[in-house]
């Protein structure tokens, strides 16, 4: 079965929409509060590139792929018992469709109204889309003969995020794979060896996670 990928909220896509030239380069006068960069300015996509156009008034972006976002916290990730309820964070929208020329956008609710609060790009990105088009179009052999929903699932404390196939019936039993954006396969060696079941990840990130919450303030934790 395809894997299930709900689309954002109307209000959602216009906020992405709306804000999204204020992030790209060469933004509308007015809208770009600042730009400094450390040596050369990096090579941020325009308007044009996410399909947006290049004239004054600026059209919706091309968006071939959206996301949900969810967030565990350190303490959720060292005292997990092998079930999780990670809080929604908010969308992950692409825009644009080309290496190089494409970004992705964090869109969250504040109050009663949705907001794009950052907007990246790089080559990471470019690989995270290429891997959500493909769990679409080539889910994993785990999870064919069940419905299962695709997020990404982060977890701030470790730097990790990861793809994470939500199982719709009770007796589903989710599914982690590593985004391009994982740090270290010295860190979560299974992860590489192809899809892994989620009570797997949640063993590997446990002892990391109460390792962190141990170290003094001053060290960073």
């Amino acid at each position: 079965m395809p894997l299930l990928t709900p689309r954002p909220p109307t209000e959602c896509v216009d906020a992405f929409s709306h804000g999204l030239a204020a992030f790209l380069s060469g933004g509308p006068a007015g809208l770009v509060v600042s730009e400094t960069f450390v040596g050369s300015a990096p090579p941020i996509p325009s308007a044009a590139d996410v399909g947006m156009g290049s004239g004054p008034v600026l059209g919706p972006p091309d968006m071939p792929a959206w996301i949900q976002a969810f967030t565990l916290t350190l303490q959720q990730a060292a005292n997990n018992t092998g079930v999780i309820n990670p809080a929604f964070a908010g969308w992950s929208l692409f825009a644009g469709s080309a290496q190089g020329k494409t970004v992705l956008g964090t869109v969250v609710q504040r109050r009663h109204a949705w907001k794009l609060v950052a907007v990246h790009y790089g080559e990471a990105v470019w690989e995270t889309l290429q891997t959500v088009q493909q769990l679409q179009s080539t889910p994993p052999a785990r999870v064919l003969n069940e419905t299962y929903e695709l997020r990404l699932l982060a977890v701030p404390g470790l730097n990790t995020e990861v793809f994470w196939l939500t199982g719709q019936v009770p007796t589903s039993i989710d599914v982690i794979i590593p985004t391009s954006s994982t740090p270290s396969r010295t860190l979560f060696p299974l992860l590489y060896r192809g899809p892994q079941v989620l009570q797997s990840f949640l063993a590997d990130i446990r002892p990391l996670a109460a390792s962190l919450l141990t170290m003094p303030p001053e060290y960073g934790a």
